[in-house]
């Protein structure tokens, strides 16, 4: 079957834009598989359409306004929680523990919905509650993944308020606990801000890379140790990887993160 107009125009998109710089017409020829007749017609319409744009001194095409333009509007219309729904509800039937969804608030994280676990726990976050982000795993995921200088200016300005004897309390042992998690993918929180609590946290990422929001897990610790529970850090990263993908998000390289 030959391919339409839209199939071809949407294949040229995506090469444009998976590509690791802009790519010039012989690129795109030799990597569409296209003759230079229909790449042409696919650029000019692209471009017309400002889908694309051409930098005249790289002779190479870039995306255009048009796309951020729709990704931007996309992004205004959606609601965070009902998009990672079914992943909570699929961790929650699998490790039936807390389940919670929270983005950032200033110092904070707050808490946008809660799936409890199914054995009365007593004590449970509900919507609206706040967290302070050096006491929490969904503060450290948060963090870790944000550019060093921002981690600095957001650290210089924080009270590291002791709730528990494990609180982490100096800006130097964070930006050593955001360093781990970095590693690991997931944040953790061992008993520092309830005596009683432990969980584990993974970030959801935008289309730039940036953390805006997080799935989290917490029991209470005579349930479950934080080393117990991290075991499934491995689940609740594959969660919070499709929260991701649904919304065309991407995770940051670490390096990108340096200073």
């Amino acid at each position: 079957m030959r391919s339409s107009i839209v199939e071809k125009l949407v294949a040229v998109l995506t090469l444009v834009s998976e590509a690791k710089r802009p790519p010039t017409f012989s690129e795109l020829v030799s990597i569409s598989g296209f003759n230079k007749s229909t790449t042409h017609r696919l650029l000019a319409l692209a471009v017309e359409a400002q889908l694309l744009q051409f930098d005249k001194e790289r002779k190479a095409y870039l995306l255009g306004s048009k796309i951020f333009d729709m990704v931007r509007n996309a992004y205004n219309g959606y609601d965070i929680q009902i998009i990672a729904l079914g992943e909570m509800m699929r961790l929650h039937e699998l490790i039936e523990e807390n389940v919670t969804i929270g983005v950032p608030a200033g110092p904070d994280t707050i808490y946008l919905r809660v799936l409890e676990a199914k054995k009365p726990m007593g004590t449970a976050h509900r919507p609206g509650m706040r967290e302070p982000f050096h006491c929490s795993a969904s503060g450290k995921a948060l963090l870790a993944f944000m550019p060093d200088r921002v981690i600095d200016a957001k650290l210089a300005a924080h009270d590291f308020e002791r709730f528990t004897d494990n609180t982490i309390t100096t800006p130097e042992a964070y930006k050593q606990a955001l360093e781990i998690v970095r590693n690991t993918g997931f944040g953790t929180n061992d008993r520092e801000e309830y005596d009683h609590l432990v969980g584990i946290s993974a970030p959801i990422f935008n289309f730039i890379g940036e953390p805006i929001a997080v799935l989290n897990i917490w029991t209470l610790h005579h349930r479950q140790s934080i080393a117990q529970l991290s075991t499934w850090s491995d689940e609740l990263i594959a969660s919070a990887a499709r929260v991701t993908e649904l919304i065309g998000g991407a995770a940051p390289s670490t390096e990108s993160l340096r200073n």
